[in-house]
């Protein structure tokens, strides 16, 4: 196996798919709840399977995908990387050069997932059963469990190739889901056109607008993260993060709704996570805040929670 896999490791033997893993195989198309998920103005159709079928999914994923290793280059879905680790390859670099891929799940068909597949030596009948576990309508669904891994596994040609090519390049290149990011000092175009033509070789598409070139002169955003100079939030989610903790010190955690006292602990959890040292301070104030609300009897009524956003 190439050296830019994590490992090379996996089991001479693999445990026998449970007869009833292999029997939803025939029904698994109808075990789907398919339902839209807004992201801004941006709608995305999540299909997600039923728990009997998300069980026998989570089965195949623990015991049998993880066996088989995305390459270095993918840091979503993989244990122990993450977005940072994914900015983290790109700091410092005179230029930054980021695309998408479109449709990035449902663009992989159930072919391609059946040469997945064959890698684990299995009769065909059991390869094929293990196929209609994991794909609706001939492709993968976005929702199941499998889907994230089996997309990795899918698009390692694609990342080796791409690999190749920025290394001989003098390029960087990483690949967070369906977010491929590429830095270096060199002249960015003809990275450009190599891009197109090996996410075309392999049968991937780049989705329209959403490639950006930004020069260390520009602010150079990966995954969400600023990588100028380190890996940092961008200044809008700072300061909206210092008007969340302003609002709840001077309002109390105990009047604010707690599901919006959720969304003040998702930004203060990713911001600790890109940056411990300078988030300490906040970190341990919510942690106070909420000590004392967990102490204090119960609001009779709770007030809206619309954060301002404050310069600092």
């Amino acid at each position: 196996m190439p050296t830019e896999y994590m490992s090379d490791f996996m089991p001479t033997t693999l445990p026998c798919p449970p007869a009833a893993v292999l029997a939803l195989a025939d029904s698994a198309e109808q075990r789907y709840r398919v339902y839209p998920l807004m992201s801004g103005s941006k709608r995305r159709w999540i299909e997600a399977p039923d728990q009997e079928l998300k069980t026998a999914q989570r089965w195949l994923l623990d015991q049998w995908l993880y066996q088989l290793a995305p390459t270095d280059a993918a840091h979503g879905f993989v244990p122990g990387r993450s977005i940072v680790s994914n900015a983290a390859r790109h700091v410092g670099c005179a230029w930054v050069v980021t695309a998408d891929l479109r449709n990035f799940f449902p663009s992989i068909g159930a072919s391609r997932v059946a040469q997945v597949l064959t890698e684990f030596e299995q009769p065909a009948d059991v390869t094929a059963a293990l196929v209609r576990l994991v794909t609706r309508r001939q492709r993968l669904p976005q929702g199941a469990p499998t889907s994230p891994q089996l997309a990795n596994l899918v698009a390692r040609r694609l990342d080796l190739r791409l690999l190749g090519w920025a290394r001989r390049s003098g390029w960087n290149y990483t690949r967070y889901a369906d977010d491929l990011t590429f830095s270096g000092a060199g002249n960015p175009r003809p990275l450009l056109e190599a891009l197109k033509q090996i996410v075309r070789d392999e049968g991937f598409t780049l989705a329209p607008g959403k490639t950006h070139m930004m020069s260390h002169h520009q602010r150079q955003v990966v995954t969400g993260m600023v990588v100028n100079e380190r890996v940092a939030l961008p200044k809008p989610h700072r300061r909206l993060l210092r008007a969340m903790l302003y609002r709840l010190e001077t309002m109390g955690v105990d009047k604010v709704d707690p599901q919006q006292l959720q969304v003040v602990q998702g930004h203060l959890a990713l911001a600790h996570f890109v940056d411990p040292a300078r988030f300490e301070a906040e970190c341990r104030a919510l942690a106070t805040l909420l000590r004392e609300a967990s102490s204090s009897p119960p609001a009779t009524a709770s007030s809206s929670f619309v954060p301002a956003v404050t310069k600092t």
